[in-house]
C-alpha cells in the first residue's frame, strides 16, 4: 500500500489589509534563501485574534534593508547610527504592539500564504 497524505497543515489565510498586532517570536532560521530572521506578530481583532502571520528577512542589518523598516515600525523610529553599527537584540522587542499591512502573495511553488508587507507603529508606543 501507497499512504499518499498532504505535507500539513495549510496556512490559515488573512484577508487583505492592517491589522493591529504584537510581535510574539524572533527567530534565526535557514531555508532556500539563507539565513533569515523571522518576526512572527500575533494578530489582535474581530475576526483574527490570534492568528499568526510572519516576515523573514536577511540577518544584515544596514540604514536601507528591510530589516530597518520592521526594526523601525516596531521601534517607531529611524534607527541610530551607533544602534545600525553595533546591532539591535530583536528579542527585547517581543510584546511590542503595532500595526501591520498584511498581503497574501504566491510562493515560487505556487501556494498562497499570508505575508507582513509592512510593519507600522503604534502612536504611544515607542521606544527612545
Amino acid at each position: 500500500m501507497v499512504m499518499l497524505k498532504p505535507k500539513g497543515k495549510e496556512a490559515t489565510l488573512i484577508p487583505d489589509g492592517t491589522y493591529r498586532a504584537a510581535l510574539s517570536k524572533v527567530t534565526r532560521f535557514d531555508n532556500a534563501y539563507g539565513t533569515r530572521i523571522g518576526f512572527e506578530f500575533t494578530l489582535q481583532g474581530k475576526g483574527v485574534d490570534g492568528q499568526k502571520v510572519m516576515r523573514s528577512t536577511s540577518p544584515n542589518l544596514s540604514p536601507s534593508g528591510k530589516l530597518a523598516d520592521v526594526l523601525r515600525g516596531l521601534l517607531g523610529r529611524d534607527l541610530k547610527p551607533a544602534e545600525v553599527e553595533a546591532g539591535i537584540d530583536a528579542e527585547r522587542l517581543v510584546g511590542t504592539e503595532c500595526s501591520v499591512l498584511v498581503i497574501q502573495s504566491r510562493s515560487k511553488n505556487g501556494n498562497v500564504y499570508s505575508n507582513v508587507e509592512r510593519v507600522f507603529p503604534l502612536a504611544g508606543n515607542l521606544f527612545n
